[in-house]
């Protein structure tokens, strides 16, 4: 039987080999309180610091799950995400689980602790805590498991700081969230003739990851430009339908003559809708109601008129981009240093062009959103298709805009490298090259 001292002792020699960012043995702790199961199956804390063959560069098991472990299985954008995860991988012929996180940090450890006594190939994670990212990336590299994570992460923590445990982490997803949030809110200030009272429903505040950062400052940021609008408060209801309903009838009822809500994203722009309604306002007539994300539920509200706008980047989008990279590993293909963080740019959903978007993401199968093997570097190595305007990400403080990096922060060297040998610019006009679908026009699934 273990003795406290002995887990003492487990923790410590875990802590002392992770490059932790700030979590400390109580976090550690934390992360793990709960998991019993994985203790029982195979030790979570043997599995974590525990190194075997797979560590000199080869995936543990190529033949086994790959899995996603998710926020929760509730809003409308994490059940888009995890339906096409699991049609990209039934594409490509991998078993897959996708998991739900029930928006707890602890309850995510402990899948993937459980993962790691599997046999998993590979894990793609949205995570409810960014702080414990460094964390799994180690513990992937540790136990040869291929692993991919998207929109959370620790602020100034990128893909290239684990490469000194090995090379499994392969890529850090985020689309440009600043720069289409402040695409969105212009549209709202012209809706508004660059005049009133605008308010915010946001997500985590304060938040160490760059998705609350970026669509935040966006919004005070662009708000700047238009003097005749008073941004007058922001509530933050992480994430949460229900919750936003609340904030946008606080805010509403503290603010009466608003006539513009940002929400974080669709999810939250649901309640934001019914908090309106429940205020006695009108939705798209008093009050415009701006979104993120191009969930289903915001695309079938910008067709009745009730959201003015939101940010098309896709809930599926990251998905199949994910699988592909995953494939394309298995199957020998390793991203360059500059490919590390991708990146690409969200399609501003108007009343103007929600019908093709709606036709092809949310009527279509999301199967067929895009076509998996066409994104993949093996099986299509010379006419690859991105299916989205993509970018590999170098300028880091777009990332984590205002702020400070943390005491000790160094640049990665293979990040260095890659800017001093213009391989950033030689992969922006790769992928320039091979966007050759248009995100608005028909799916290319199984047309090549």
């Amino acid at each position: 039987m273990t003795s406290e001292s002995d887990n003492r002792r487990a923790i410590d020699s875990v802590l002392e080999k992770l490059d932790t960012y700030g979590l400390g043995r109580r976090q550690f702790v934390k992360l793990l309180a709960g998991s019993t199961a994985a203790l029982a199956s195979a030790g979570a804390l043997t599995a974590v610091g525990r190194r075997d063959a797979a560590r000199g560069g080869a995936v543990a098991y190529t033949d086994g799950q790959i899995a996603l472990l998710n926020w929760s299985s509730t809003g409308d954008y994490q059940v888009q995400w995890g339906n096409a995860f699991q049609e990209a991988a039934a594409q490509l012929g991998y078993k897959s689980v996708v998991l739900d996180g029930k928006s707890d940090a602890a309850v995510q450890s402990n899948q993937f602790n459980q993962l790691l006594t599997q046999k998993t190939t590979a894990i793609f994670v949205g995570l409810n805590d960014p702080g414990s990212l460094p964390t799994l990336a180690h513990d992937a590299n540790d136990r040869g498991v291929l692993f991919q994570a998207a929109w959370n992460s620790p602020a100034w923590y990128t893909p290239w700081h684990s490469d000194r445990y090995g090379d499994k982490y392969n890529s850090f997803l985020m689309p440009d969230e600043y720069l289409s949030v402040s695409k969105a809110v212009d549209v709202l200030a012209k809706q508004i003739n660059e005049e009133g009272t605008v308010v915010r429903v946001g997500g985590y505040y304060p938040s160490i990851d760059g998705l609350e950062v970026q669509r935040r400052l966006a919004v005070h940021d662009t708000l700047k430009k238009y003097p005749k609008i008073t941004f007058a408060g922001e509530l933050h209801a992480k994430y949460d339908a229900d919750l936003s309903q609340r904030a946008a009838a606080s805010l509403l009822a503290r603010y009466p003559d608003t006539v513009g809500i940002v929400a974080v994203n669709d999810d939250a722009a649901t309640g934001v809708v019914a908090g309106i309604e429940a205020a006695g306002k009108v939705p798209g007539k008093d009050v415009f109601v701006v979104g993120a994300n191009g969930s289903t539920a915001g695309i079938d509200r910008i067709v009745q008129g009730t959201q003015l706008v939101t940010t098309g980047n896709v809930p599926a989008y990251p998905s199949f981009v994910t699988l592909a990279q995953f494939h394309d590993r298995l199957n020998g293909w390793k991203p360059e240093a500059a490919e590390r963080f991708y990146g690409w740019h969200a399609e501003i959903i108007t009343a103007e062009n929600v019908g093709a978007f709606k036709a092809r993401y949310v009527d279509g199968p999301i199967g067929e959103s895009f076509d998996v093997r066409l994104l993949s570097r093996t099986e299509h190595p010379t006419d690859f298709d991105l299916q989205f305007d993509g970018y590999p990400v170098e300028d880091l403080e777009t990332i984590w805009p205002g702020v400070p990096k943390p005491e000790g922060f160094e640049y990665p060297e293979s990040y260095l490298n890659a800017r001093r040998n213009g391989d950033f610019d030689r992969i922006r006009a790769l992928y320039k090259d091979h966007y050759r679908t248009p995100v608005l026009g028909p799916s290319p699934y199984k047309k090549v």
